[in-house]
């Protein structure tokens, strides 16, 4: 009998132990972020797709070993109409939508427009033909007056994480933001108690290799100042984007700012697209103190980021996973 009783005190122990480390597994769990995957239209045969489809399925190939709960993608998902791409944009949004589906049949996708979303397509009607149903399948909550473009998305079973994406192609408001629904939709994550708030977006605050301030959110330094204020009041701690075709990693302060906040701006234009020269930081600054954390050049890959949910960690993880061509 006293065998018997130590016996079972080890199986109700080892099981125990058993549950506390499928829990604490369980409060570990990721999403990737990628953008900008289309075709070169400088080569003498770009693909007709107006997507870098070897690349880019390679890359899905690999983020689907992750297992993540979903893919975030910044945008440039394909080239858009240009003279030497046979294949319309609706045509370029479908072929896009087929080799997700193919590669990765199960995983989520949540994506933003980009510049060249709007090549062919100036209004974004045939953006919200191609991917508003998948959005609304997702149960996102769309800003005022972007239906289809511009979305907090709360992760299933995760109430703590809320992901922002915003549009910047809006006909009135290129290189901005929706100002007054951002703020809503973070006010909202912070009243229902989210612990992480990720916002996303196509064009970045700040060049990190390339692009000039004319075509960032720099054009509008008001606007952009006014989109990272908004962003440390609510304590968000990363900005993802894409645009600049290479992975930067940036941490932006402000002598303004509370001692203790840095915001991460980290750029994942690594989907396939070419690759663009690195020529720094360049550009008005404004005040901001702008800090090079990492930074690959001429490699493709994806951002995976590891989210602890248990109330004694509370971390986030960010990784830039490069992918062979």
């Amino acid at each position: 009998m006293f065998e018997f009783q130590k016996m079972s005190k080890a199986v109700l122990l080892l099981v125990s132990m058993l549950a506390i480390s499928s829990m604490a597994h369980a409060d570990t769990w990721s999403f990737v972020v990628a953008g900008d995957g289309r075709t070169d239209t400088k080569q003498p045969s770009p693909d007709p797709t107006g997507i870098n489809t070897p690349a880019f399925k390679k890359l899905l190939q690999a983020i689907v070993l992750k297992k993540p709960r979903f893919l975030l993608f910044t945008g440039d998902l394909v080239c858009g109409e240009k003279a030497n791409i046979p294949a319309k944009i609706a045509e370029q949004f479908r072929d896009w939508k087929n080799l997700v589906k193919g590669v990765a049949p199960d995983l989520t996708v949540l994506p933003v427009r980009g510049n060249h979303e709007t090549y062919g397509d100036p209004d974004g009607s045939r953006w919200l033909a191609a991917f508003k149903p998948v959005l609304d399948m997702n149960d996102v909550v769309y800003l005022p007056g972007e239906e289809g473009f511009s979305y907090s998305y709360v992760v299933p079973h995760h109430p703590e994480v809320v992901v922002i994406a915003l549009d910047q192609f809006m006909p009135t408001n290129n290189h901005r933001v929706n100002l007054v629904g951002l703020q809503k939709a973070l006010q909202h994550a912070k009243t229902n108690h989210a612990r992480h708030i990720f916002v996303v977006a196509h064009e970045m605050a700040f060049t990190c290799t390339s692009h000039a301030d004319s075509e960032n959110m720099a054009a509008f330094p008001v606007e952009r100042d006014k989109f990272l204020s908004l962003l440390k009041d609510y304590s968000c701690e990363y900005f993802f984007a894409g645009h600049d075709h290479t992975y930067d990693w940036m941490t932006i302060t402000h002598p303004e700012w509370p001692s203790n906040y840095v915001l991460n701006q980290i750029v994942a234009g690594t989907a396939g697209a070419p690759f663009y020269p690195d020529q720094g930081y360049y550009g008005d600054h404004d005040g901001y103190t702008l800090t090079r954390l990492d930074h690959k050049q001429n490699t493709y890959g994806y951002l995976l980021v590891v989210v602890n949910d248990s109330a004694r960690d509370k971390k986030v993880t960010v990784t830039f996973e490069p992918v062979s061509p």
